[in-house]
């Protein structure tokens, strides 16, 4: 049993959101035998092995299902004493990376069967004063929290932890800890009234710095992706890309493991003279082996390296969406990624744990959550469909079919729930309040203002078809994984009456477009006839699929091999536009830094789908 004799415990009796604590102890070791810290907590945690960085992680978990993670000790423990410090950062506020639960640090340090120490009452702890506590400052709707650090205060005394009334079941986190890669060179460019620090690509990790002042003073520090009018864009709507360091006079050496940032450049606002040492994004990654493949064609090779980048960034706790902007674990994102990373890594146990961690956000509806876990919830239906193709290609790709143990009951109430909508028109409605009925960030198919809808809005019933023929897609793999037998005609019936004109398929009841994404899911549902394929290559009218869908068309127009030139074309003609305009990873959308009011990200795993492509139609070769 995991945790028998240790105690939630934090370092003070009331915890409010945004608050910061660190515990110190000391172990004893008279052998050398492997040695295991068993560690959880909300809602990030740091932990230092005789003064040494040795993991980090964000506890991407549920009040009521916590990971916890299992990290060898053993190459930093010594023979006698050793000193253990453990902060964490506990968020405290719903977002969509986190569920809202009391602060607290679990953990025990054991060697073969005996418990070397556990977190209780003997553990001293302070509040980290050296970050302004409760300061709430918004990062973005996604993420939370900005922060405040100041490196000239005198830290608190330690005192007696507290135990937190607080209870769990633990599973444990079979993932590999990530890891914290070198400095990387930077260049510097000097602005009337800032400093631009140009990291030469994106990056995503921690910021670290080494700073000599002239004085005390506040350095704000501002990050982006890319250069507006001259400078980072630090605001953009409500979102708010900067956080506050507070320089003591003299030298501040400072990393901060809890909040991880990412782009290419950083802007530094300061009064006095300073002197960098160092400044930067401190690389942080999930360790995976990346498959050497090389390319006869120059900017295949490039567009390919750069897809695996794009990947690489996306992946840390669990699959992000964009490290920039949002960090949240997304199916239709994750199911790209995922299906991407067989081909590029050949590793299935992260991907494993991705789709537990997404079974675990099922609502009573039997929808799944918007990400996983997410506190601020607008599910989208289509989304929990998404979850279905994942989880087939994930037993398709590593054979592992012991995932359904875990999960087959989720798969079960997701389809039982879109099922059990089919009203008496024999088609599944689009979703009322509080649900976001989003399929692509396309034309027709983003239905974004019903993020602005209220609960008691009149809802204006319709019917969408990529919602009914991509139920009848993965309820067609759903049936093959749990070996049932559900009668698709009725509703592939309905599905040709409502939306199909001459030829083509509609968006919806009320929206008389066809889009390529929408026609390549009536395929792949079974419906249509092969001449629907060339319409979705050729036919102009159709509103074209974006980055994050076009795998399914792509996957449509191989029914004939003769497009196989045209998906490499197409491939190369959006890509090289990307790189051509400076990409080191690829976009959300085409469109680039200016769609959404300009919060448009410019690394997005779900647009590395050039690795499958490639790998798909023979043109990687093993590099060896």
């Amino acid at each position: 049993m995991i945790f028998k004799q240790s105690k939630w415990i934090w370092s003070k009796t009331n915890y409010e959101a945004d608050d910061y604590a660190e515990f110190v102890s000391s172990f004893s070791l008279e052998k050398m035998d492997d040695v295991y810290l068993r560690i959880a907590c909300d809602s990030i945690y740091a932990v230092y092995l005789n003064d040494t960085l040795i993991a980090f992680a964000q506890c991407a978990d549920y009040p009521n299902f916590k990971f916890y993670d299992e990290i060898n000790l053993s190459p930093l423990v010594k023979i006698g004493d050793n000193k253990l410090k453990i902060q964490v950062y506990h968020m405290g506020k719903d977002s969509q990376i986190y569920i809202k639960d009391k602060a607290g640090l679990i953990f025990e340090i054991v060697q073969g069967d005996n418990i070397v120490l556990t977190s209780d009452t003997s553990i001293s702890s302070r509040v980290m004063n050296e970050y302004r506590n409760n300061y709430r400052k918004p990062l973005t709707r996604q993420i939370g929290y900005s922060f405040y650090f100041d490196s000239s205060v005198t830290p608190n005394p330690y005192v007696p932890s507290v135990v937190v009334d607080k209870t769990s079941c633990f599973y444990h986190r079979k993932i590999k800890t990530l890891t914290l890669k070198d400095r990387r060179p930077f260049s510097i460019i000097k602005r009337d009234n800032s400093l631009i620090i140009d990291l030469g690509r994106e990056t995503a990790g921690f910021i670290d710095l080494d700073i000599v002042s002239e004085d005390n003073q506040l350095l704000t520090v501002t990050y982006g992706e890319h250069l507006k009018d001259g400078g980072v864009r630090r605001i953009i709507g409500d979102l708010d890309f900067s956080f506050e360091i507070y320089l003591k006079k003299g030298q501040t050496v400072y990393l901060n493991p809890f909040r991880r940032i990412a782009g290419r450049y950083l802007e530094l606002f300061f009064t006095n003279p300073i002197k960098i040492n160092y400044i930067g994004i401190r690389p942080v990654f999930y360790p995976v082996e990346v498959k050497k493949v090389k390319f006869d064609d120059p900017l295949l090779q490039r567009i390919y390296d750069v897809s695996v980048d794009t990947l690489r960034l996306c992946m840390h706790e669990h699959y992000e969406d964009c490290p920039w902007r949002e960090q949240a674990l997304y199916t239709l994102d994750s199911r790209n990624q995922m299906l991407y990373g067989y081909y590029a890594f050949n590793e299935y146990k992260y991907a494993r744990h991705n789709l537990i961690e997404i079974a675990h956000s099922q609502q009573p509806s039997g929808l799944l959550s918007i990400c996983a876990p997410s506190g601020a919830d607008i599910p989208i239906p289509f989304f929990s469909l998404v979850y279905i193709v994942q989880v087939y290609e994930y037993l398709k790709y590593s054979n592992d079919y012991s995932l359904l143990d875990e999960v087959g009951n989720v798969l079960d109430r997701i389809v039982k729930t879109f099922t059990d909508k089919i009203d008496s028109t024999g088609l599944i409605p689009s979703f009322p309040y509080p649900c976001w009925n989003y399929y692509e960030w396309s034309e027709g198919s983003d239905n974004g203002y019903q993020l602005n809808v209220k609960s008691n809005d009149e809802y204006i019933q319709s019917y969408d078809l990529i919602l009914n023929a991509f139920y009848v897609y993965a309820v067609n793999l759903y049936q093959e994984m749990r070996k049932v037998k559900i009668d698709l005609n009725p509703i592939k019936a309905q599905i040709d009456k409502a939306f199909k004109r001459n030829g083509v398929y509609v968006l919806s009841t009320i929206n008389n477009q066809a889009s390529q994404f929408g026609n390549a899911i009536a395929l792949l549902a079974g419906l249509g006839d092969d001449s629907l394929i060339d319409k979705i290559a050729n036919d102009k009218n159709m509103i074209p699929a974006t980055l994050s869908t076009l795998p399914f068309v792509y996957d449509v127009l191989l029914k004939d091999k003769k497009y196989i030139n045209f998906i490499v074309n197409d491939i190369k003609n959006k890509y090289k536009a990307m790189l051509d305009a400076g990409a080191t990873s690829f976009w959300e959308t085409t469109v680039g830094e200016d769609d959404f009011g300009g919060a448009g990200s410019l690394c997005h795993g779900w647009s590395s789908m050039p690795v499958y492509y490639f790998h798909l139609f023979g043109l990687a070769k093993t590099d060896k």
